[in-house]
């Protein structure tokens, strides 16, 4: 994935081999029910790998623990606000690209973002929010600006 659809604050590889975004202290970054859920599933299941492991597989789990520990302390669970025309945090949007491809993104958090699932901190997400059916957002990409229209908000 091009880096102008992530947050440029990612510093740590770990959870799903993506990066993971530091907070300053006392900071709350939103998650979706559904990406939460995500997180607390693999925590558990680490901890339960954990149980039984080698002291070496251990070792290579505390890494993959400790980061998802950080983040579900640092992430507030957000439920997605009804479906008013403007897009926002878990809006799914369907764009159309310059180049006349359609795409549906749905608006999360930085720490859920992947694939369609764009962050609202990334370029794309800070573009969409707050834009109506029918707007055109422009993105900086590296290869250049990109125009797409809002084609549906859901």
């Amino acid at each position: 994935m091009s880096k102008a659809f992530t947050s440029e604050e990612n510093e740590d590889v770990g959870i799903a081999g993506r990066a993971v975004l530091r907070s300053a202290p006392g900071e709350q970054r939103p998650i979706t029910a559904e990406g939460h859920a995500v997180l607390l599933a693999r925590r558990d299941a680490l901890i339960a790998e954990r149980k039984g492991a080698s002291a070496e597989r251990m070792k290579e789990l505390d890494h993959p623990l400790a980061l998802i520990l950080a983040t579900l302390e640092s992430v507030q669970v957000v439920a997605a606000a009804p479906n008013v025309g403007v897009a926002h945090f878990g809006s799914v949007v369907t764009l159309r690209w310059d180049d006349g491809r359609t795409q549906k993104v749905r608006l999360v958090g930085p720490d859920e973002a992947s694939g369609d699932d764009v962050s609202i901190a990334s370029p794309l997400g800070r573009a969409l929010v707050g834009a109506r059916s029918g707007a055109v957002v422009e993105i900086e990409r590296p290869r250049g600006t990109m125009q797409a229209t809002v084609i549906e908000i859901g």
